[in-house]
């Protein structure tokens, strides 16, 4: 399992890096890495992007870092698996914004890692906000991550004030408060009302308790249970609130698509009024909508059925290649972005050691800038790294970047429209016998109405 934890740095970030990167702590340095930042110039990296977001006017709050720690059940993990999931997590979080240092610790019986990254984006400068909601986010994620590698998950957040006990009874299904759960979202799932979500929970076997607060207990269960103890989202307000939802769900059935209305269901539209009329006209509805898919089949020759579903693969297949595509131009927006960062932080620094020359007293000038010496030097190899030899100009760099997000958004644009012709062909597929017949119904009337008009 995965226990997170999140907090604000608010006076300086370098002591907080100095102690994640203990050589004790993790196996002389080997388990640190890091993003878009060198882990010994870090808090010079973080300070920098900090002071751009100030020019951009986007530095707001007084946060520097934050200080992220995943920790893992003792013997669950090995610490190279630790790092390698924490990265991803750490990414996923993130999203290619801000500079990070992780390291995994291993002087404990349980591991875990640590992550700083800066409070302030280095792509759009925008500051980083901690809350309650991206708090349970950030849980979601490393939830997924920990069940797509074999772990357990942590218990729900936004629960306070549970025992390491508690905790624990919870992974092994024991709690009473975790049964209840699943009992009373399985009971809203299937009510539309306040008497039957009971009348559910009764058949599940639980004894009812209704007075100031809703409470259940189990057959074999000491003490009933309030039912606001288990969240807020388990108030008897937000209750009835589901189950409003769910009353409203099945008073008025969506259509699965706005292009394709095709057989009207008129028993769930209209139950009073004029029935005989709004049949008719369904009827007429439905013949339009079946002669208007069946040219759509005609004109891409796919009356054959083989070929039809031949063509619904293929659409398949193209969406598929479309998000892999998006997926490329995400990878190379990000890396341009990243030498866009380093490059400006390169020339500023730039700037300062070429002060030397005109410097007074170079050496003094040196050790006032010694800083800016160390990230110059930083900058320099973390760009060769990255494969730049000579700095691309600011605006050449800009309109890359532009360009390929302008890619992005027409494969994003293609990809939607791809997937509404899925949808569509995916209905037409559910009727396409009847849409043929209804076809040749409708051919056979208007062929009808034609030789009545000749007569």
């Amino acid at each position: 399992m995965a226990y997170i934890k999140i907090f604000p740095i608010k006076v300086t970030d370098k002591k907080a890096l100095d102690y994640i990167m203990n050589p004790d702590k993790t196996e002389e340095k080997l388990l640190i890495s890091s993003f878009a930042c060198s882990p010994e110039s870090a808090e010079l990296e973080f300070a920098f992007t900090r002071e751009e977001g100030k020019k951009n006017v986007m530095d707001k709050g007084n946060n520097l870092a934050f200080h992220l720690i995943q920790s893992f059940k003792p013997g669950e993990i090995d610490a190279e698996t630790a790092h390698k999931l924490g990265k991803e997590f750490a990414d996923e979080v993130l999203k290619g914004k801000y500079e990070y240092v992780i390291s995994t610790h291993v002087d404990q019986n349980h591991i875990h890692n640590h992550i700083i990254f800066n409070a302030t984006s280095f792509v759009d400068h925008h500051k980083y906000v901690s809350n309650k909601r991206s708090y349970h986010k950030i849980c979601r994620i490393s939830n997924r991550i920990c069940q797509e590698n074999g772990l357990i998950t942590s218990i729900p957040t936004g629960e306070k004030g549970k025992s390491y006990k508690e905790n624990m009874e919870y992974h092994r299904g024991n709690s009473w408060k975790a049964k209840l759960k699943v009992a009373v979202d399985k009971a809203i799932w299937s009510s539309i009302n306040y008497d039957e979500f009971l009348q559910k929970m009764k058949l599940a076997g639980y004894e009812i308790r209704q007075g100031k607060n809703l409470a259940f207990r189990a057959p074999e269960q000491k003490n009933f249970t309030n039912l606001k103890s288990l969240g807020s989202y388990y108030t008897e307000e937000n209750v009835l609130l589901r189950l409003e939802k769910n009353r409203h769900k099945t008073k008025s059935p969506r259509n699965t698509s706005r292009e394709v209305r095709l057989f009207i269901n008129i028993s769930s539209y209209v139950s009073t009024g004029n029935r005989a009329g709004f049949e008719r006209w369904a009827q007429l509805n439905n013949l339009k909508e079946a002669a208007r898919t069946f040219n759509y089949l005609s004109e891409n020759n796919l009356l054959n059925y083989e070929d039809f579903r031949q063509h619904i693969a293929d659409v398949n297949d193209s969406i598929i290649a479309t998000e892999q595509r998006i997926s490329e131009l995400n990878s190379k927006i990000s890396h341009q972005e990243l030498i866009q960062k380093h490059c400006t932080s390169y020339r500023t620094c730039r700037k300062v050691v070429e002060g030397a020359k005109t410097a007074p007293d170079p050496q003094k000038y040196k050790a006032k800038h010694q800083s800016e010496y160390k990230l110059h030097d930083t900058l320099k190899q973390q760009l060769q790294e990255l494969g730049i030899t000579k700095l691309p100009s600011p605006e050449r760099l800009q309109k890359r970047i532009e360009n390929l997000k302008n890619e992005r958004s027409s494969a994003a644009k293609e990809k939607q429209d791809l997937e509404k012709r899925r949808s569509t062909l995916n209905i037409i597929d559910s009727n396409f016998n009847s849409l043929l017949s209804s076809n040749a119904h409708f051919r056979d009337t208007s062929e009808q109405r034609q030789e009545e008009h000749d007569l």
